[in-house]
């Protein structure tokens, strides 16, 4: 579904202005499927599972940080009329799932902002300024990982575009209605393998590697996939039913 024109024009102005820009070669870093997100920290807690006895659940809340490849629907196309050095747009969320630990599946939500650099900063500030906001609601499914020890799960549900900049006076402001985008992806959480080959958790201090789709090829951590030293669960993100 096409942004609305006031958008565009809007984060065509601001990515134009030297104070706003942060342009890069990101091609590396938005993945396979054009939109990759990182848990740059991860909070977690085992509750009772309130609806059924005995269950105990995984509560997490994690602050995500990545990229959207320019053309997909977070970073759409038409920036590359005016600003042709504008190779992604960086993405930040926060998300909230409860997942099972019988059966290794739950509910997850967040918000998400669309940011580019503010007024003011360096020109190698963290884009911290919301041109594109909304919401995110949907499934995890973490039973492989949960279950059997293989380190992926997958998501799928629904980004809802519910405010966008505003060309005056540069306030977010919701659009006429909300954009909805139905989405999936594919988690992937670090590891490395012992002198046996056998997963085990990573550390700040080893290589790391993450699991690629065939369950069998392993994709190196790369320096940018770490926190602090830490590497970092990778989520995978494509639009479409």
């Amino acid at each position: 579904m096409a942004l609305p024109v006031r958008l565009v024009a809007l984060t065509l102005t601001l990515l134009i202005l030297p104070t706003f820009t942060h342009a890069g070669d990101r091609d590396n870093m938005t993945g396979p499927t054009g939109v990759t997100l990182y848990e740059v920290s991860e909070r977690v807690t085992f509750d009772p599972d309130p609806s059924v006895p005995g269950v105990i659940r995984r509560n997490a809340t994690s602050p995500l940080q990545g990229f959207a490849a320019l053309g997909t629907p977070l970073c759409p196309s038409q920036l590359l009329v005016s600003v042709s050095p504008i190779e992604s747009c960086t993405v930040i969320a926060t998300g909230t799932d409860s997942v099972s630990t019988v059966t290794g599946t739950g509910p997850v939500s967040g918000t998400f902002d669309v940011v580019v650099n503010a007024p003011g900063n360096s020109s190698v500030h963290v884009p911290d300024l919301p041109v594109i906001s909304g919401t995110f609601t949907g499934a995890v499914d973490l039973s492989p990982a949960v279950l059997g020890r293989v380190p992926v799960g997958s998501i799928a549900g629904t980004f809802t575009i519910a405010r966008v900049a505003d060309l005056a006076t540069g306030m977010l402001m919701e659009p006429p209605q909300p954009v909805v985008l139905p989405f999936k992806g594919t988690f992937r959480m670090p590891f490395k393998l012992d002198a046996r080959g056998r997963f085990q958790k990573s550390d700040r201090n080893n290589p790391a590697v993450y699991l690629d789709d065939d369950l069998r090829t392993l994709l190196p951590v790369r320096a940018f996939e770490r926190s602090t030293g830490f590497p970092i669960v990778r989520l995978e993100v494509s639009f479409g039913p």
